[in-house]
């Protein structure tokens, strides 16, 4: 019982009506790929401190563009990238982006999300303090439970770009997928 409480928390910070919003923000994420000893490509992510707001969660280094950059979200990802892990890194692509939102459903953030390569392959992360550990990643499904459902798709064309599902699913709410027919689903 209490982890289907806990589960409806979290869906209920997940799903948000248009009516609410207050602000929208624009967030940049970088997906760093570097090769390993055997020349296969890896991922890198940061695990949020014990303290923050979604506590050990895995992530890619991101952030909000409110720093005189909203308007360039590539700048912003290289500014977070930096900020959160030390690491001097090049774009290499735009992949996509997600939508997800936060303060009860007051904010809307659009996450532009781009496949990034190190300028220097001997770079060592160094984390701010708003992480507390990190992990490369060389498989798609390493990242299964640790990441959002929307970042593990960047992560899938990024390291298996030749096996993807073309289609992907959303985890979009609709006016006729309520949190009360989730849960009754659950049950």
């Amino acid at each position: 019982m209490r982890a289907i409480k806990k589960l409806k928390l979290h869906l209920e910070a997940m799903i948000s009506d248009e009516d609410k919003v207050e602000k929208v923000v624009t967030v940049a994420a970088g997906i760093i790929v570097k090769e390993d000893e055997l020349g296969k490509p890896t991922v890198l992510l940061i695990q949020r401190a014990a303290d923050d707001h979604w506590p050990l969660h895995f992530e890619f280094p991101r952030g909000k563009c409110d720093k005189g950059d909203s308007k360039d979200p590539r700048n912003c990802a290289l500014r977070e990238i930096k900020e959160e892990t030390g690491l001097d890194v090049e774009i290499e692509m735009f992949l996509g982006k997600f939508v997800y939102y936060a303060e009860q459903g007051k904010r809307k953030s659009i996450c532009y999300n781009y496949k990034c390569t190190m300028k220097n392959p001997n770079q060592k992360v160094k984390l701010s303090n708003e992480h507390d550990q990190y992990v490369w990643i060389m498989e798609s499904g390493q990242a299964e439970l640790m990441v959002h459902p929307d970042q593990r798709r960047f992560i899938d064309q990024v390291l298996s770009p030749d096996n993807q599902i073309k289609n992907q699913p959303t985890n979009d709410f609709t006016v006729n997928n309520t949190l009360e027919e989730i849960m009754g689903r659950i049950k």
